[in-house]
């Protein structure tokens, strides 16, 4: 048998960590980061717990790792977003965060566990109050180009709406009417002179 190409290793390598976080997130997502070990980690992803500290130095490390792929997938979510039409962006950013909710059942479960236990990671607070504030000022930037009364204002209701939404759609699921909450807001946000009429 001949030997890897460093290419072979590289795809092992990417196999394995994909494993390992999508079982590590489905485990956080729903027994919490404090109850999984790396052992029930190890087993749920077919891998051994030594490989698992090749890759990730803690559980912890493990966590953050994975906070970075969610907030790169928030990034493409709102990277694919681009208009020159300030309403079009909105709606397609409001469209791209409900169809993620929709889509990404463990992610949200993840998502709602730290939530809960923020103030024991500080690096899940600190990209957590980043992402924050640059929706913010996305939304803000848009509302204003949009004419939209009071932006700054309904910038922060806007955000805490998708926080509400989340956790509504997590819990009821199927009987959350997660379409007709999209329209609305699309109607509310990107088209707010239909509702002066």
């Amino acid at each position: 048998m001949s030997p890897r190409s460093k290419q072979q290793f590289e795809e092992l390598r990417a196999s394995s960590t994909a494993k390992i976080l999508s079982a590590a997130l489905e485990l956080f997502g729903t027994i919490g980061f404090q109850a999984t070990t790396i052992s029930r980690i190890a087993e749920k992803a077919g891998v051994s717990k030594g490989l698992i500290y090749n890759y990730f130095d803690s559980k912890e490390a493990l966590l953050k790792a994975m906070i970075e792929e969610l907030a790169k997938e928030g990034d493409k979510v709102m990277a694919i977003s681009k208009s020159d039409d300030p309403a079009v962006m909105l709606e397609s950013m409001i469209r791209g965060a409900i169809g993620w909710l929709r889509d990404h059942e463990k992610q949200n479960r993840l998502i709602m566990s730290l939530i809960t236990q923020v103030d024991q990671f500080d690096f899940v607070h600190n990209m957590a109050n980043t992402k924050m504030i640059e929706f913010l000022e996305i939304f803000t930037d848009l509302l204003k180009k949009i004419n939209f009364p009071n932006y700054r204002t309904e910038a922060r209701i806007l955000a805490t709406l998708f926080d509400g939404i989340g956790m509504q759609y997590l819990v009821l699921k199927q009987d959350y009417p997660l379409g007709e909450i999209e329209e609305m807001l699309v109607e509310r946000y990107c088209r707010p002179k239909k509702m002066s009429e």
